[in-house]
């Protein structure tokens, strides 16, 4: 049982995304990629059953738009500033929130081309529990790239560098329950031109920047 579970998904503006593979692909091609990313992370959102309701935070008007068009509820992020990072725009979301009988946020990355429902489920069934946080690391231990908030006030945002470890420190100083997920889905986020390679030698998954999917 999912326990009334909200996502959020932050994304900054598709322009300016991707901007660590700017020596590799053009500004085309780099938004492109951005827009396939966030289109698979929705569908997948939207077809779970471990997810009551979703919702995209962000600066960019095409990206709400998107969000809008799948099923999503899209909140413009206010006052944005690009070297911000993104915990104050998942705060103004956690405030959309607060108005509804949500038991537990989930905040995920938008760049993570092979998640899948059956993730969504693994974390759900991690963190059924009344007071848990669940994270999942990107494969480098470094970043999270979800984290299961349950209830949704009881953990501070600290997405950034070093984000993992961050959260499990907040944790354990307010003495709550941690359960990490590690699956191939949540792990694999696309930030720097060797991930592309690294996608196809690791999971014989090829993408290309139109946003088709190859298998070998």
């Amino acid at each position: 049982m999912s326990g009334r579970i909200t996502a959020i998904i932050p994304v900054k503006s598709l322009a300016s995304a991707k901007t660590r593979m700017a020596t590799h692909l053009s500004p085309t091609d780099r938004i492109e990629l951005a827009r396939y990313l966030l289109l698979h992370v929705l569908d997948v959102v939207g077809r779970s059953k471990a997810v009551e309701r979703y919702l995209v935070v962000s600066p960019d008007s095409a990206v709400l738009a998107l969000a809008r068009s799948v099923g999503a509820l899209p909140v413009l992020e206010r006052d944005y500033v690009a070297t911000r990072g993104q915990n104050a725009a998942l705060e103004q979301a956690r405030e959309v929130i607060r108005a509804w009988s949500t038991e537990a946020i989930l905040v995920l990355a938008g760049d993570l081309p092979l998640l899948s429902v059956q993730d969504l489920q693994g974390i759900a069934e991690l963190g059924s529990s009344e007071r848990i946080i669940v994270i999942a690391p990107d494969r480098h231990d470094e970043g999270t790239n979800a984290l299961l908030v349950r209830p949704g006030d009881a953990l501070p945002f600290c997405f950034g560098t070093g984000s993992y470890r961050r959260h499990l420190q907040e944790a354990s100083q307010r003495g709550l329950p941690v359960r990490e997920y590690r699956g191939i889905g949540t792990a694999f986020d696309l930030d720097f031109p060797e991930d592309l390679s690294d996608l196809e030698r690791l999971t014989g998954v090829s993408l290309d920047i139109s946003g088709e999917v190859r298998k070998s």
